[in-house]
């Protein structure tokens, strides 16, 4: 049966409850493969959707209703923003985590398929059961395909503007998307951290999704010359990240970032946004120092972060650099109305400086190690894989007993896939933060940054090295406080590797 209730940024196509046997297996692939196809997507690709959608599927009948096919599985399909998204839901049994040390319970091995597919999410649904998302971008144009690189190279070495040029700030228009692509490629080549701004189509199911909002700099004949956008974790968020600055190399020096980061902080004031977090580049002090200068502070440092890959003047694209660290700044926009956070007794204090640094009232409550979540609360978590930055993030919605439980099959299992960078990322304003933080400090896991009101609550985001190689002097800082922090995190990592 078809569902018609439609959101902005998602529209469901399909939705079937299906008995998990093989015989029915062919044509829930089918149907699945022409809906893809109907969508633009290649023959080539719909068959790898096919082998990940099979794949999950017999691992849910095996292992989550133990070969017991008399249970549905529902299937839904949807157009989220310019994706095609397979969701599985399942009432099947919960982890065996007996079977999961024992490296016996594969059912969701799949998840790291990001071959075949862009994202593949897990998420625990409490006694709801479980559901996996398989996402694949949608076709779309890139406009690398449509230029030269010697374009990039040849604007690299243009001359400044004069002294005196002009420019102004104001509203991105969406129909300016190609003109935003094009200046992305003439600054950074191929090498731009986020994939997506290389696709026109991509950036405006953004905008019209209204997970993002920006602002464009215009020199006096109406050329685009630098951007900068909010991008929302969802609709109507509070708290918005700052990203996809780019600012003409004609133009720098010119103060235009911490120009038009105001111009975002008046917009955002107007729509009712308490802050703007954003990451800014620790390669070099300025991207830092421009964020300061507005009346940013540091939150923390998230180490090896991005592929080394960002192309900077002192970087060439033939190099391999190492992994590259990131600072997170917190600039706050309107008054956030206290409210009590549950802590680790070792971070207590440093979270108070944060909060402190960027003006925010919080009541502080320390959990220790003996504390224990109510055994009638539902543990929610989901994992996504970010494949372009070879990252993995778990993120917990809510508490329950097999939370630490959850967060550790997970993390084992993204170690074994090989991702680089793992992150989990706790709800400060519920019961049992503090003691799932600590625990996982025990794991070895670090403090990485906390986001105030980040999607409906405080969050704190703690990271995870897997074998990737970092140097202290490789990562600089903008002011004393940024180093405080930095040599609180490395301390922190240094403990977990002792």
């Amino acid at each position: 049966m078809t569902n018609t209730t439609n959101t902005k940024h998602e529209i469901e196509i399909a939705r079937l409850s299906i008995l998990p046997e093989d015989r029915y297996l062919k044509a829930l692939v089918d149907l699945v493969s022409d809906i893809a196809e109907a969508n633009g997507i290649s023959r080539k690709e719909t068959s790898h959707l096919d082998k990940v959608l099979m794949d999950i599927f017999r691992n849910i009948v095996k292992y989550g209703f133990q070969d017991d096919t008399c249970h549905p599985i529902d299937v839904i399909v949807s157009k989220r923003l310019h994706t095609l998204v397979i969701a599985l839901e399942d009432r099947g049994l919960p982890f065996d985590y007996e079977n999961l040390e024992h490296g016996e319970d594969k059912r969701f091995k799949s998840y790291m398929s990001k071959g075949y597919a862009d994202t593949v999410k897990f998420r625990s649904l409490g006694n709801r059961g479980n559901r996996t998302e398989i996402v694949k971008n949608l076709p779309s144009r890139d406009i690398r395909e449509e230029m030269d690189i010697s374009e990039h190279h040849e604007h690299m070495k243009a001359e400044p503007a004069p002294p005196d040029a002009e420019f102004s700030i104001e509203v991105f228009n969406h129909k300016n998307v190609n003109d935003l692509v094009r200046l992305v490629y003439k600054c950074y080549g191929y090498t731009y951290a986020n994939e997506f701004m290389y696709y026109p189509v991509q950036i405006e199911a953004l905008l019209h999704g209204d997970l993002m909002t920006s602002c464009g700099t215009y020199d006096s004949a109406g050329e685009l010359i630098g951007h900068l956008a909010l991008v929302f974790s969802k609709p109507g968020a509070r708290v918005g990240e700052s990203g996809e600055a780019v600012v003409d190399p004609r133009y720098r020096g010119r103060k235009i970032f911490q120009k038009m980061k105001n111009f975002l902080k008046m917009q955002s004031a107007e729509n009712s946004i308490v802050g703007i977090y954003s990451e800014a580049v620790t390669v070099h002090p300025y991207s830092q120092k421009g964020n300061l200068d507005i009346g940013s502070s540091e939150i923390g440092y998230l180490l090896g972060y991005s592929p080394g890959t960002v192309s900077f003047q002192n970087i060439t694209e033939g190099e391999k650099p190492r992994r590259q660290s990131v600072a997170l700044m917190y600039l706050p926009v309107l008054e956030s109305e206290p409210v009590k956070i549950y802590v680790p007794e070792a971070y207590k204090e440093l979270i108070a400086e944060i909060y402190e640094n960027i003006g925010i009232k919080r009541e502080i409550i320390t959990e220790d190690r003996d504390f224990r979540v109510d055994p009638e609360s539902e543990s929610r978590v989901s994992v996504k894989v970010r494949a372009d930055h070879n990252q993995g993030i778990i993120t917990v919605e809510s508490y329950g007993e097999s939370t630490l439980s959850e967060i550790k099959y997970h993390l084992r299992k993204l170690c074994m896939e090989h991702v680089d960078c793992i992150y989990t990322e706790l709800p400060l304003n519920l019961e049992g933060a503090g003691h799932v933080a600590q625990a996982l400090r025990d794991l070895g896991f670090f403090f990485g940054y906390v986001v105030p009101e980040y999607s409906d609550s405080d969050i704190l985001r703690l990271q995870y090295l897997n074998n990737v190689e970092i140097e202290r002097e490789d990562i600089k800082t903008a002011s004393p406080f940024g180093e405080k922090l930095l040599g609180f995190i490395f301390e922190d990592l240094d403990r977990g590797n002792t």
